[in-house]
């Protein structure tokens, strides 16, 4: 697979492209052993080279932006895993495994060491092919859950995983100019350890399914950045790079009417997203950019006439957590921003209603069609994908915010046909 994603500008006087892509060949093979009915054995391998560019700046001479190429780099991983579904007893059935992943990073590149304030140490070249860093990683696994009486169930639930490739972001929202990084002799992999039990019940002859779970989440290596950091196209980004810990725990709760004219279900989250590093905010834990306390949908769907399908959704959750200035001051005629709380600011709440209509044409046993009218964002909320400032245009001296919002109020038509 090729993830391609470019920032360009153009206009009479100047142009400049910036260029990134991640590039990955994945080979993958699982394996089943039904060693009796109530014991069931997974196992297989997986093959995962990964590439990334991370940037090629191709910009013209009347720019201020120079050209850049920065150095590709290339890494492997090689997994194994097994696991066992087991019902050793009626209404207990265990699932439980391990997996095991080999990371390497390799040449052909220069590779950095830093200190502590982002400073260079030593420099060291490596050949193509050259193992430059490896990490080994075990992630067990167990499953357990046990029929109540009725159709009421419990599930507890422990899993490692491990993460080599990593995203890294200074913006409120996710752009093109997000940079992507893979395990290296400075990055290690982002570990999460995630313990859930959860209550689930179907009622009323199965028309309705109920659950209900909580979670607690660990994480290591998480990854957050310097103040001031410029992840854009920089040959030291790694140095930009602060390393804590993270958690995140919260509750959901589900409800589903699966029968009748009227279905759908009603869906909400209480959680928080924590991280904490030794250079930001002190030490202290502060909200992840991920964080959102409040996350809750409802979706209904109606069955009007046997042609005729009426449906709406509502979307609504709290606003990430962002870092946004507390002040700004000049120095050679530049203003720059001064920051001091990270993530202690929220995008506006987000919230949206759908609107949608599917008619079921005449059909015969060769040909099926329908048409379906939708309305995105009916009551056209302009949701913040990203908060800017700017100097006030009656005040220069009064520094304002302003969203931007990409979509408003979309209506669709949709034609759907199978023969």
């Amino acid at each position: 697979s090729n993830f391609n994603y470019n920032v360009s500008i153009e206009n009479d006087e100047f142009s400049f492209v910036i260029a990134s892509r991640i590039q990955n060949y994945n080979l993958k093979q699982d394996f089943q052993l039904f060693s009796s009915s109530k014991s069931t054995w997974h196992f297989g391998v997986n093959l995962l080279h990964q590439g990334i560019s991370p940037a090629n700046i191709d910009a013209d001479e009347n720019t201020a932006v120079n050209s850049l190429q920065l150095e590709d780099r290339k890494g492997m991983e090689l997994a194994g895993y097994l696991s066992h579904e087991w019902t050793p007893v009626d209404r207990l059935s265990l699932i439980y495994g391990l997996r095991l992943s080999n990371f390497l990073l390799f040449g052909p590149g220069t590779f950095y060491a830093y200190d502590d304030e982002g400073d260079v140490v030593e420099h060291t070249e490596y050949r193509r092919g050259e193992v430059v860093k490896h990490y080994l990683n075990l992630e067990p696994r167990l499953s357990l859950s046990y029929q109540l009486r009725g159709n009421n169930s419990i599930k507890l639930s422990y899993n490692r995983n491990s993460q080599n490739l990593h995203q890294l972001s200074n913006s409120t929202s996710s752009l093109p100019t997000d940079a992507w990084v893979m395990s290296s002799n400075n990055i290690k992999p982002q570990i999460a350890d995630q313990a859930a039990l959860g209550y689930y019940q179907n009622f009323d002859n199965d028309r309705y399914e109920f659950s209900i779970e909580s979670y607690y989440k660990c994480m290591q290596n998480q990854i957050d950045y310097r103040n001031a950091a410029d992840l854009q196209a920089n040959e030291h980004i790694e140095s930009e790079l602060l390393f804590g810990i993270g958690r995140a725990y919260g509750v959901e709760v589900f409800l589903k009417r699966r029968e009748g004219r009227l279905n759908g279900w009603v869906s909400y989250a209480l959680s928080r997203s924590e991280r904490q590093f030794d250079g930001i905010n002190g030490g202290n834990w502060f909200a992840a950019r991920q964080d959102r306390t409040h996350d809750a949908s409802v979706v209904g769907m109606y069955q009007l006439t046997p042609r005729w399908n009426l449906s709406a959704t509502f979307v609504y959750s709290t606003g990430n957590a962002v870092t946004f200035p507390s002040g700004k001051y000049t120095v050679d005629g530049r203003t720059l921003w001064y920051y001091t709380e990270r993530n202690g600011y929220r995008m506006p709440d987000y919230h949206r209603l759908d609107l949608g209509a599917t008619w079921e044409s005449a059909s015969s046993k060769r040909f099926k069609s329908s048409w379906t009218f939708g309305i995105y964002n009916v009551y056209n909320r302009k949701n913040a994908f990203i908060i800017d400032f700017r100097e006030n245009a009656d005040n220069p001296n009064v520094t304002e915010a302003y969203r931007i919002a990409l979509f408003g109020i979309i209506p669709s038509v949709t034609w759907n046909f199978k023969f």
